[in-house]
C-alpha cells in the first residue's frame, strides 16, 4: 500500500500482491554546505522558499526529466507545468520515444529523447544541455524491490558527478528510520544516499500516500459501488499527497533563483490528512451523495498475501506518516486537499479509468476554476 516508484496502494484483501511503496513523510535533514553528506543532519526546519517568477534558463540549461512517462509520472508532469516550468525548457528521457506514453508527453510541447540508465552512455549526449534534473522513478511498479533501481541510481550519480548541476530533485519514499522492513521503501532511501554521497546538490521529495492510488482498479470500482475496503481503522488518520503535487513541489525548487537553498534537504510532502471515515464523506460528495461504507480487514490477513503488504499495513496502522501538513502547504503553495483532488480529476465521472491516465481538468470546489499552468 505505498508509493509509485512505490506508492502506498489502498489495502484491500482483493488486491493481492499488487503493492507499491514509495510513501514518505519526514524531513530528516537540511544541509547548508557542500559536500551534501547524508550523515550530516540538522533539526527540522520549514523556511518558505518561493519559486522565482523571473527564472530564466539558457538554451543549454534545460531540466532533464527521468521516469516521467508512466501514469503517476505524467501526473507529476502536470504539476511541473502548473508550477511554472515551460514545456520548451524540459527534456524528457524515454527508453522508447515512439511509445504512446512518450508521444503523449511530446504532444505537450516537450522534447522527448531516447535514453536508458541501464545503458548510461545513451544519456551522455543530452547532459550538456541540462543544469537541473527531476527524477520521478527509476523502476516500475512491483510487489518487491527491483534491484535495478539502485543500480540505476548509481549510474545516474556517476553521470551527473563532475557536471555543473544546480539541483537534482528525486521523488523518493518515506519512512526513513521507521525500521518497517519494507523493501521498496528501504531501497529508495538507498538511492537517496547514493545521490547525496556523490556530492550532488540533491533535494529528496518524500511523499506520503499518493491520492492517485484510489483510482486503481482494485479500489475505484468498489468505491463507485459504495464500498471502501481499506485496512485502517475508521478513525486512524492517513496523510496523502497527489502525485501531481510532487511535480508542483519539484517545480517550486527547480524554478527557484537560488536552487542551492533546496539542496541537501529531505522534504516531506502531505497535502491532506484524513481518516477513512472522512475519506468516505469526500468520496460520497464526489459521487453525488452516494453513501460509502468503510470496512477494515484485519492486518494478519495480509501476512498470507504478501509480507511487504503486511509490513506496509502494520506501518500505517501502528506508526504512519508524520509530515507537518500545514508546513508543507506553506512551503509549497497549491498542494491539493483530498476534496480538491477528487474534483480536479473528475472522480465522479464513471467513464474515466486509471489506465486512461489521470487528467486534472475538473473544477475546484468553491473556486469554480480549473488548475492551469502558470504563465
Amino acid at each position: 500500500m505505498l508509493h509509485t516508484a512505490a506508492r502506498p496502494v489502498p489495502l484491500s484483501v482483493s488486491q493481492g500482491p499488487k503493492l507499491k511503496t514509495e510513501c514518505a513523510a519526514r524531513t530528516c535533514k537540511l544541509l547548508c554546505s557542500r559536500p551534501y553528506s547524508h550523515h550530516q543532519q540538522l533539526h527540522r526546519t520549514f523556511t518558505p522558499v518561493m519559486a522565482s517568477a523571473s527564472f530564466k534558463q539558457s538554451p543549454t540549461d534545460k531540466v532533464l526529466l527521468l521516469g516521467i512517462t508512466g501514469i503517476t509520472g505524467r501526473c507529476a508532469l502536470s504539476g511541473l507545468l502548473s508550477g511554472g516550468l515551460q514545456p520548451s525548457r524540459l527534456l524528457a528521457v524515454s527508453r522508447n520515444p515512439n511509445s504512446a506514453a512518450s508521444m503523449a508527453v511530446a504532444q505537450q510541447g516537450i522534447e522527448v529523447v531516447a535514453g536508458d540508465l541501464d545503458a548510461p552512455a545513451t544519456l551522455e549526449p543530452h547532459l550538456g544541455r541540462v543544469g537541473r534534473v527531476y527524477c520521478h522513478a527509476l523502476s516500475g511498479d512491483a510487489a518487491s524491490a527491483d534491484p535495478a533501481e539502485l543500480a540505476r541510481g548509481r549510474a545516474l550519480a556517476q553521470l551527473l558527478t563532475g557536471r555543473d548541476m544546480q539541483l537534482v530533485v528525486y521523488n523518493s519514499s518515506a519512512g526513513r528510520g521507521s525500521n518497517a522492513g519494507i523493501s521498496q521503501m528501504d531501497q529508495k532511501h538507498g538511492v537517496e544516499d547514493v545521490l547525496l554521497d556523490a556530492g550532488l546538490p540533491a533535494l529528496m521529495l518524500e511523499a506520503t500516500m499518493f491520492m492517485e492510488e484510489f483510482w486503481k482498479k482494485y479500489t475505484r470500482p468498489g468505491l463507485l459501488k459504495g464500498s471502501f475496503t481499506f485496512s485502517l481503522p475508521g478513525d486512524r488518520p492517513l496523510q496523502l499527497v497527489a502525485a501531481r503535487d510532487v511535480g508542483l513541489a519539484a517545480a517550486t525548487a527547480l524554478t527557484s533563483s537560488s536552487p542551492a537553498d533546496w539542496a541537501g534537504q529531505r522534504l516531506p510532502l502531505a497535502g491532506d490528512e484524513l481518516t477513512p471515515l472522512q475519506m468516505c464523506e469526500a468520496f460520497s460528495a464526489a459521487q453525488g451523495g452516494m453513501p460509502i461504507k468503510h470496512s477494515s480487514p484485519p492486518a494478519w490477513l495480509f501476512w498470507f498475501l504478501s509480507r511487504d503488504l503486511w509490513r506496509i499495513t502494520t506501518f500505517l496502522r501502528d506508526t504512519g506518516f508524520d509530515a507537518d501538513v500545514a508546513a508543507c502547504r506553506q512551503r509549497v503553495p497549491g498542494l491539493l486537499t483530498f476534496e480538491q483532488f477528487l474534483a480536479a480529476t473528475c472522480w465522479g465521472d464513471t467513464a474515466r479509468t486509471y489506465e486512461q491516465g489521470i487528467r486534472f481538468d475538473g473544477l475546484l470546489p468553491g473556486a469554480g476554476k480549473q488548475l492551469v499552468a502558470r504563465d
